[in-house]
């Protein structure tokens, strides 16, 4: 302050130190926000369960009809199968046909199990090796038996299932199974 009651100059060597010192707050703040939201995230997010099935998934796989995917005698029993599926699919309003590719065994005269060829672990496929019976992921090493049960590898889960039923000597195949 000087001497007659007015307010003191803002020398620019004062000016300069205070916009440094607020651009390093602001840096401060940018990298600092988003660190505590990170690690008290767990504590306000939502406690409702993941769903496997959510809209980001294709609708080929979501779809709920039932498709051939042929002949019960076409089949061998504990030898399982690629088959590829065209589906009808309904996103919206848009009606089409999709295909999606499975594999089938046959376990039984009567009973067959279709299983998703995708891996559990980040969703590569699967190609069946009958000399190892096993369902193997070039990716990364996981490896499922014919169960579909893991038995080597990353994955989290064994394999995903779609309902399957038998209709007139036809394997049918209807939507991906959620529960494991």
């Amino acid at each position: 302050m000087t001497e007659q009651g007015g307010s003191e100059e803002l020398s620019r060597r004062t000016l300069f130190l205070r916009a440094l010192t607020g651009i390093g707050a602001a840096f401060a703040a940018a990298v600092a926000i988003p660190v505590i939201g990170f690690g008290s995230a767990p504590f306000w997010r939502s406690k409702a369960p993941i769903s496997l099935l959510s809209h980001a998934v294709t609708p080929a796989l979501r779809s709920s009809g039932w498709t051939s995917a042929g002949n019960l005698d076409d089949f061998k029993v504990g030898e399982p199968r690629f088959v590829s599926l065209s589906r009808e699919v309904v996103d919206g309003w848009v009606k089409g046909q999709e295909q999606v590719a499975c594999y089938v065994l046959r376990v039984g005269d009567a009973e067959a199990i279709a299983y998703d060829h995708h891996c559990t672990h980040l969703g590569c496929p699967l190609a069946w090796s009958g000399g190892a019976k096993r369902f193997l992921c070039p990716c990364h090493g996981g490896a499922f038996d014919a169960a579909g049960k893991v038995v080597a590898g990353p994955p989290p889960r064994p394999m995903l299932t779609y309902a399957t039923k038998i209709e007139s000597g036809e394997i049918m195949v209807g939507s991906l199974e959620v529960g494991a």
